[in-house]
């Protein structure tokens, strides 16, 4: 019964660090994809990437006429 548990916990350390390498990368501004930095000729840069919202609403203390 020990070794199950042991095992199962070693088993789930190790996810947890997998996940929250991932969340670490990506917050670093690394993507979660493979293509090496070279995004651009990417087929699932999409993915990784999307495409900014265009927000017509003007910035916060941005002046309407400038």
């Amino acid at each position: 019964m020990l070794p199950s548990i042991l095992i199962g916990l070693a088993i789930a350390a190790v996810c947890a660090a997998i996940v929250a390498r991932g969340i670490h990368n990506r917050r670093k501004g690394g993507g979660g994809c493979s293509c090496g930095g070279s995004c651009g000729s990417c087929g699932c840069s999409g993915l990784c990437h999307p495409p900014s919202r265009n927000n017509s609403t003007p910035q916060k203390g941005s002046a309407p006429w400038s």
